[in-house]
């Protein structure tokens, strides 16, 4: 094997590139530089998930949050001292029952 010193000059003028060593291994550092694309362009995509993830994460946060809001505001709305305050306030002429329920056999 034939090691020579490489010179700062041959790397900024390309020169290197013409070398027996890169046009033998041309094919190896191109599969070398696709990879490292393809790592680099991995890494980008699992943070943009990362970051979806954490928003649609918030998201979901939210709408339970609403969804307990809602759900205690239907329980008070639907209490049956609430529906006869709300009929008396109507003047609706359905009113409360005073008997209890019978049951039929």
């Amino acid at each position: 094997m034939n090691w020579r010193r490489i010179h700062i000059k041959e790397i900024l003028s390309g020169s290197i590139f013409a070398t027996d060593f890169f046009r033998k291994q041309y094919k190896l550092l191109a599969l070398i530089a696709a990879l490292t694309f393809v790592y680099i362009y991995s890494g980008f995509q699992s943070q943009s998930q990362q970051r979806r993830i954490k928003v649609l994460n918030e998201e979901i946060k939210e709408a339970r949050y609403e969804m307990l809001e809602l759900s205690s505001e239907y329980t008070q709305m639907t209490r049956p001292s609430a529906i006869s305050r709300r009929l008396k306030e109507q003047n609706s002429p359905v009113h409360e029952s005073v008997t209890p329920p019978t049951l039929i056999k």
